[in-house]
């Protein structure tokens, strides 16, 4: 893995570069160049998970558990932004573009790579719906609890007080 070590500020700034693109261009000139991570949480997040999962995927012994870590961040952020689900984890296959374009090493080297972004990209898509079934539950909950708080209100329904287990014997 001695090309992607070589390569990595390269190659991490490009595919950083790739995510951001995925952004307005107002939203990421900001994630971008704001450093200060009170500020820019958003740019924070991106930047140390891509860090740390192009280290994980360019480890000579790759660690699941470690790119999953790195992973995570990343993906809750993306699944509660307004991006289909191709657009929102689509970034993760753009280092095999980014790898493929400035790689001259060994194709067993770069096979073994493109491999462990397909597994990060299968982790990615169940962190994601994992996220999602999270976010629709909490919706379907809420506008529950609207309507229910709707029907009392206009007296349609009444809430029932609580019985004590005591009393009910």
């Amino acid at each position: 893995m001695n090309i992607f070590q070589q390569k990595r500020e390269k190659w991490l700034e490009k595919w950083l570069e790739a995510l951001f693109s995925t952004y307005p261009s107002e939203s990421a000139l900001f994630f971008r160049n704001t450093k200060d991570a009170f500020s820019n949480p958003v740019g924070a997040t991106l930047k140390t998970g891509l860090t740390m999962l192009y280290d994980a995927l360019a480890a000579p012994n790759f660690d699941p558990d470690a790119a999953k870590q790195a992973l995570e961040p990343v993906v809750k952020l993306r699944s509660v932004q307004e991006f289909t689900p191709a657009k929102a984890l689509g970034f993760i296959y753009e280092l095999k573009t980014i790898m493929h374009s400035g790689a001259e090493s060994p194709p067993a080297e770069i096979r073994e790579v493109f491999s462990r972004i397909d597994m990060i990209m299968l982790m990615a898509f169940d962190l994601y719906m994992e996220n999602k079934k999270i976010i629709y539950s909490l919706r379907a909950s809420q506008a529950r609890d609207n309507v229910r708080q709707l029907l009392i209100k206009k007296d349609l329904i009444c809430e029932l007080p609580e019985i004590d287990p005591e009393l009910a014997k």
